[in-house]
């Protein structure tokens, strides 16, 4: 008689019933085998503190981010490495500059008219044109391929990269951020290393990470909420229905509107707790 290759006893107890909740094995539904106690030696590799370690470690990520943005060729398309910086500092509270057109009223708005070029609405002719710029205060939540969010008391704020004209920093305190899935369930982690695309292509948050997503999309989980649109002519009130590539509909007590998401200066969902 021979013993099992797997559990090495006879008769094979592979078949034993599986704990209900198995802690620390990825997921896996099968004990594994205990490893051999060995003595362990760990070696410097830096005759620098750890901490100093960390900073030098960040310093040459810095730098390397912006040899990447340097070394590339211009592509106004191309707003990965924004996205990220963005994603890296969410959690602070932030001004925004938004632009607009001038047919807006100031009337609930901190708007002022400023003088810009027009290259930065991708007119290379360099003229210059007056404009209106409206400013938003909030906690820098997200960012996407093509927008960034900020949270104003009880709502969420969505601004397309296009009509963001700069943003600042407004507390100087540095707030503790947690890095991304530092706290990630088994479930999660096993998903993502033995089940990537089909996973991730089912959740929007996490594919923002990995990816980055069009405004439309994160604007998904929205749908049946209140929300405030600015565009450069006029605001519209109403019910967010459907979103889709480059068009969004709301609805109100009068009418179904469909808007071009290219002609929002900013769109707000409302009554958030």
């Amino acid at each position: 008689m021979n013993n099992c290759n797997l559990c090495e006893h006879y008769p094979c107890k592979c078949n034993q019933l599986v704990p209900q909740n198995p802690v620390n094995l990825f997921g896996s539904p099968f004990d594994c085998k205990k490893q051999i106690r060995t003595r362990r030696f760990s070696s410097l590799n830096s005759p620098l503190s750890q901490e100093e370690l960390d900073d030098l470690q960040i310093c040459i990520e810095t730098i390397n981010d912006l040899l990447r943005s340097l070394g590339s060729e211009v592509d106004a398309n191309n707003t990965r490495q924004l996205q990220l910086h963005f994603l890296d500092i969410k959690g602070i509270k932030v001004k925004a500059n938004i632009l607009c057109g001038l047919d807006i009223q100031e009337d609930d708005e901190d708007v002022n008219e400023i003088l810009v070029n027009n290259s930065i609405n991708g007119n290379n002719e360099g003229e210059a044109e007056t404009v209106k710029l409206i400013r938003k205060i909030g906690k820098l939540a997200n960012a996407g391929r093509d927008f960034i969010q900020i949270n104003p008391i009880g709502s969420a704020l969505f601004i397309l990269y296009n009509n963001l004209l700069s943003i600042s920093r407004i507390d100087s305190v540095e707030e503790e951020r947690e890095p991304k899935f530092i706290n990630a369930d088994q479930d999660t982690r096993r998903e993502l290393a033995f089940n990537f695309g089909e996973f991730v292509s089912k959740n929007a948050d996490i594919e923002n990470l990995f990816f980055g997503i069009p405004l439309h999309k994160a604007l998904k989980k929205y749908e049946g909420k209140e929300v405030k649109i600015r565009t450069d002519k006029e605001r519209h009130f109403g019910t967010l229905i459907e979103t889709r590539d480059g068009k969004i509909q709301i609805q109100n007590k009068k009418k179904k509107q469909e808007i071009d998401i290219n002609t929002i200066c900013y769109i707000q969902v409302l009554n958030l707790k």
